[in-house]
């Protein structure tokens, strides 16, 4: 059995941009060992207004430009648009969040299936709207950006926007939320092990998160009848 492992991240948050490297290096190195379950949590759900309340006294929108470019210089393996914030700015996440969560329940029954053995659709269109927003500065927000992406990783678009439609989507992700709440998760990203039992947050170096999965692993392949 693999060992689950939650991961919550918003995706306009730059700290989750900068863990996709951390993603990447935990599915090489334990594979089949570890199964990830992409969550979601609505850090940035108004964004306009959030960024409004927060920079108002630190530069506007000038100031979180600056900001951005200033994090990058600690990830410089990820690109960021020279003008993030400053145009295109998304109202929201939540609209990719339920987007993704549509994805992965088509996805989950088998109606569109990936051709990339190493991600899964939902972690390609995961990355994708990352990258729209950091590297490319569009407005993820919108429908038919998100309906683009779609279109360029070939999934159909008609029982995607039921999903959409219907409040199926929704709904799975307002399990995302609910979950927020249970397992106490104070941001992005979080990583979620044992049950609830141990979380990671924030910007954790990969020598972290590595030791916590290989302990549980550990734990699990020697634990005790009585455990």
């Amino acid at each position: 059995m693999s060992l689950a492992i939650d991961y919550y991240s918003d995706v306009l948050c730059i700290w989750c941009y900068s863990t996709k490297i951390k993603i990447d290096e935990m599915k090489r190195q334990f594979g089949d060992q570890i199964a990830i379950n992409y969550r979601y949590t609505p850090l940035f759900v108004d964004m306009h207004t959030m960024l409004e309340k927060n920079w108002a006294d630190k530069g506007g929108l000038q100031g979180y430009n600056k900001m951005m470019h200033k994090l990058n210089g600690m990830f410089p393996y990820v690109k960021i648009h020279p003008e993030i914030g400053l145009k295109n700015l998304p109202r929201s996440s939540a609209s990719c969040h339920q987007f993704l969560k549509a994805i992965d329940i088509l996805e989950k029954r088998n109606e569109i299936q990936s051709t990339d053995v190493k991600n899964t659709l939902l972690e390609q269109a995961d990355w994708l709207i990352r990258l729209a927003y950091f590297r490319d500065a569009l407005d993820v927000s919108q429908n038919k950006t998100l309906m683009s992406i779609a279109e360029q990783l070939s999934i159909p678009l008609p029982p995607l926007e039921t999903l959409l439609t219907n409040g199926e989507a929704m709904a799975a992700l307002a399990s995302c939320t609910t979950d927020d709440k249970q397992k106490l998760i104070e941001g992005s990203p979080s990583f979620v092990f044992n049950d609830g039992r141990q979380k990671l947050y924030g910007n954790i170096g990969y020598q972290v998160i590595e030791a916590n999965i290989k302990a549980l692993l550990e734990k699990t392949e020697n634990k005790p009848v009585w455990y």
